[in-house]
């Protein structure tokens, strides 16, 4: 375009073209009908003197490789040949959708503020009439008391927008402001024609030139910043990293990053820069967002980038807070393989900040970040792989450690508490219990109880297939049950506190195939006090050895109790007796020792028989079976003397049960015969020896005599 060039002055369709008279009404301020000005009526050629000043000015400006010195020089010239007193330059942006003020000359404060918020709501400027590239102008304005009467402050009387385009292709927006009465020559339109083209073409020159300088730098910074994210093995690093690099991409008020679950449906905030609704260090709970709510949430659900040009206005934004006016927003997913891994949100205040050159190159960014977050992600499993894998080695290490004793220790009650010690060396618990089964009686007994109710485990019966431990007996299937409190299943031995919350690993302990019992583990606690999956594997991984280690105790109790078994009384026999309280000193468990004599069982043989004797031997013998309590041990010591070792009693626990024994036996040959009675003394390990002669000979110096003779 040059010669030719066709400007339309401003009539009233026309006022939406000028910044400043945008909002203007016609209503209340009617402008002067002014026709158009037809090019065969006026010069067709500017004044020779001003066209040449115009090819210098726009060599100069297509000379300069700097955009904003090209901006310089469309200033310095509309002020030089347009005769304009003051001057604004707007680029361009969103398809010619909105402008951005980039550069003013002479504009007094007040009047500056007034063309950067039109710049800044530069859809209102009409770009569809702009898109004639016709140059407009106005000289007689009106309507807007707020910029009327700038205008009058001013002396401001004439208004000209002048597009600058090369090519047809609209690239920015000039205007000019002139004082005092308007003065357009049909000259001024020729020359704002030529103006409009041999500028335009400048500045789009330079623009590009910027444009191409700026893709190179931020691509530049994209492949700088993607080789940094790979070298950084952990989320909450990548989105600092992000944070702390992105301004070199693009620009911002706010931005966040965000590792996005799937599972959970959530937005996870991983790191933050900028305000969030007036704070500067918001907490995870402000910044976290579910999916489908917001533009944020929209995006991890929809995995497609956003762009707004005033999020306010989007019907899937959430306002939190007061809205300041116009917000540009910019959302990109970062993806993997179809999956949302990671979100960046970008703000700025102002309207349509981010343009589509923007967009695609936070998504190529977002696209390295995202491999970027699944190596981390990688790395972070394999690293929990690997501790898993290391706790799991070890535990397998003092499993075996542990199995070597477990199967070298033959005693029942040996095993049971060497079972107790060595799980609480594997997997820290508040309370262990080992059960027995009782087919015939219905029920499970409890055979071991480390837990601050221990008397009360010990004494309750539960049926069979009650609780978790009866379902696992039931169904010989370990049981994993975290939250007991929340299990159906799960029954409160009376006198124990329930509802409290609580976590449980039981298993059986099964011998050929069959269960004989069960081991269970709990913590107190809620979510704090969970079993692992790992330790819930060991534990059944012990399991199973004990469940051996018990079998062969049991096995070889049965064979020795067998070979210890005293022929005529079926009670223990004296060597028995022997390895047992041995066993129990050197271990230090406390007990109750009771020695028991024959008072006038010489009389009894002489008078009846030796056979009537050993008849009566055995009966003592069953009676003592029957007499003492379960897991008591009765035994023939010689002759017609006896001795019982009570587990686990205090002194006066011990005396009531000797009371029962002593009685039981005088009532044996109540009228049968010469009358036979016992003497029995008691002695308490440790407190009446520390060694096995010491609490024998104690317990035997307890027996004394009446005046008849007999010990009592």
């Amino acid at each position: 375009m040059g010669p030719g060039v066709p400007c339309s002055y401003l009539t009233a369709s026309s006022l939406q073209l000028i910044p400043g008279a945008a909002r203007m009404s016609t209503e209340s301020a009617p402008l002067r009908a002014v026709t158009p000005v037809a090019l065969d009526a006026v010069t067709g050629r500017p004044d020779p003197a001003r066209a040449g000043e115009l090819q210098q000015i726009a060599a100069r400006a297509a000379g300069s490789l700097d955009l904003d010195a090209t901006l310089r020089e469309v200033l310095d010239g509309a002020q030089a040949l347009l005769g304009a007193d003051a001057a604004a330059v707007w680029l361009v942006s969103g398809g010619g959708q909105s402008l951005r003020l980039a550069a003013h000359r002479g504009l007094a404060a007040p009047l500056a503020g007034e063309v950067e918020r039109f710049g800044q709501e530069g859809g209102v400027l009409g770009m569809d009439a702009i898109g004639r590239l016709q140059p407009i102008l106005i000289d007689q304005v009106g309507g807007q008391p707020a910029i009327d009467d700038l205008y009058a402050e001013l002396g401001i009387g004439l208004v000209v927008a002048i597009p600058l385009h090369a090519h047809d292709e609209l690239v920015g927006l000039l205007v000019v402001y002139r004082k005092g009465p308007a003065q357009a020559r049909p000259d001024d339109v020729v020359l704002f024609g030529a103006f409009a083209v041999q500028l335009g073409a400048a500045v789009a020159g330079a623009r590009l030139l910027r444009s191409v300088s700026d893709s190179a730098a931020r691509l530049q910074a994209v492949h700088d910043l993607s080789w940094r994210l790979n070298g950084i093995a952990d989320i909450t690093g990548i989105g600092q990293a992000i944070v702390a690099e992105a301004h070199r991409l693009v620009a911002f008020d706010t931005i966040r990053v965000y590792r996005v679950d799937g599972a959970a449906r959530m937005c996870e905030p991983i790191a933050f820069l900028g305000r969030f609704m007036g704070v500067k260090h918001p907490s995870p709970e402000m910044l976290r967002v579910a999916f489908g709510r917001g533009v944020t949430g929209w995006v991890a659900e929809h995995n497609e980038a956003v762009r707004l040009a005033d999020a306010a206005h989007d019907q899937r934004a959430v306002n939190v807070g007061q809205v300041r006016g116009a917000e540009s927003m910019l959302v990109v997913p970062m993806s993997w393989e179809q999956r949302v891994v990671g979100l960046i949100v970008l703000s700025k205040l102002g309207y349509d900040h981010y343009g589509p050159d923007d967009q695609r190159l936070m998504e190529t960014f977002a696209g390295y970040a995202a491999q970027a977050m699944v190596n981390a992600e990688n790395v972070a499993e394999l690293r929990r792989q690997r501790r898993e894998l290391a706790l799991q080695l070890e535990g397998q290490r003092r499993l075996i450690e542990i199995n070597e004793r477990l199967l070298a220790t033959l005693d029942a009650e040996g095993v049971l508490d060497l079972i107790a010690d060595s799980l609480a060396a594997l997997v820290s618990y508040d309370s262990l219990s080992i059960y027995r089964v009782d087919r015939k009686a219905g029920v499970r007994r409890a055979v071991m109880a480390r837990d601050p109710n221990a008397e009360l485990i010990l004494a309750h019966r539960p049926d069979m297939d009650a609780g978790i431990n009866g379902w696992v007996a039931k169904h010989g299937e370990a049981q994993l049950v975290n939250d007991v409190h929340l299990d159906p299943r799960a029954e409160t031995v009376p006198g124990t506190a329930a509802d409290d919350p609580e976590s449980m690993i039981c298993c059986p302990l099964m011998v050929n195939g069959v269960v004989e019992g069960t081991l269970s583990l709990s913590r107190q606690g809620g979510e704090e006090a969970h079993f692992s999956q790992e330790e819930f594997e060991l534990v059944k991984l012990f399991a199973a050895q004990a469940s051996i280690a018990l079998r062969n105790a049991d096995a070889h109790g049965a064979v020795r109790s067998q070979a210890e078994i005293d022929a005529l009384t079926g009670i223990r026999s004296r060597g028995s007796f022997t390895r047992d309280i041995t066993e129990r000193v050197d271990r230090g468990y406390p007990f109750a020792l009771v020695m028991l004599d024959l008072d006038f069982f010489k009389r009894y043989n002489d008078t009846l028989g030796h056979p009537a004797g050993d008849a009566l031997l055995a009966r003592v013998g069953g009676s003592l079976a029957r007499t003492i309590r379960e897991g008591d041990r009765a035994y023939r010591y010689g002759g017609d003397e006896f001795a019982v070792i009570l587990n686990r009693v205090d002194r006066g626990t011990a005396f009531d049960v000797t009371v029962r024994i002593v009685g039981a036996i005088g009532a044996l040959t109540a009228g049968d015969g010469p009358e036979v009675t016992a003497s029995a003394g008691i002695a308490m390990f440790p407190d009446d020896g520390a060694t096995r002669e010491e609490i024998v000979d104690a317990a035997d110096r307890n027996l004394y005599r009446d005046k008849s003779g007999r010990r009592r």
